[in-house]
């Protein structure tokens, strides 16, 4: 369902984020929405998987929820100071307005150095394409429901970042969760902010081993599994 209203708020780490009234839902955590993305998706998803598995060339990421680019925007950023190539596919089904992002100001939040060589080009890149950003970060940007999304290739890692539960059920079932162990390679990883226990259920009737971990600032736990 596509959203009439949406509202910036700042969040508890100063980054900007989104308030959508008609979900009672926000993009990120109201706790730091840098902190929460740096935190579930860097640390407890890209960092892990390269601590077990260092030599992977590129990582390949599959990232459900585009949103206002953050999670994109921290990986980028990593692959470059870490000189790790990556392949980062991300799937939105509600792109936001490109006024609404120049009007949440992540160049005051990120500076506008950094901001136009990380931030900027994502949005500035094509749907429905892959481009080269640099030597260390190849971008594929989809205007696509991941339920009705297929791929040739397996991923390493899944970033989960769908609305909650409330707000898109559809995404949190176990057809959506089988759905994601088939893009898992062996020993791949889904991580996400969401610590439900009928998410957990879902991902281990889905042949993944499920752990809760835990969560960022304001939130007791999170999930992340493996494919065994």
């Amino acid at each position: 369902m596509q959203t009439k209203s949406k509202e910036i708020i700042a969040t508890a780490d100063g980054s900007p984020s989104i308030y959508v009234p008609e979900l009672k839902e926000t993009y990120h955590s109201r706790h730091g929405a840098q902190t929460e993305s740096t935190y579930v998706f860097i640390e407890k998803g890209l960092q892990y998987w390269l601590e077990k598995n260092p030599n992977t060339d590129p990582v390949r990421i599959l990232e459900v929820g585009f949103g206002t680019g953050l999670n994109a925007f921290l990986t980028y950023a990593y692959a470059q100071e870490n000189q790790k190539p990556i392949f980062y596919e991300t799937l939105e089904k509600f792109p936001l307005d490109i006024n609404l992002l120049q009007a949440m100001d992540f160049d005051a939040f990120f500076g506008s150095e950094v901001s136009q060589q990380y931030f900027w080009p994502l949005h500035q890149s094509a749907w429905q394409a892959t481009s080269k950003l640099d030597s260390f970060f190849e971008f594929s940007k989809r205007e696509d429901d991941f339920l009705n999304y297929s791929s040739s290739q397996t991923f390493d890692l899944i970033f989960y970042d769908a609305f909650g539960a409330h707000a898109q059920p559809d995404l949190w079932t176990e057809e959506a969760m089988s759905k994601a162990a088939s893009l898992l390679r062996p020993d791949g990883v889904w991580v996400s902010y969401c610590a439900k226990g009928s998410v957990r259920r879902a991902l281990e009737a889905s042949g993944l081993v499920a752990e809760r971990l835990p969560g960022p600032p304001g939130k007791r736990e999170m999930l992340r599994a493996t494919k065994p």
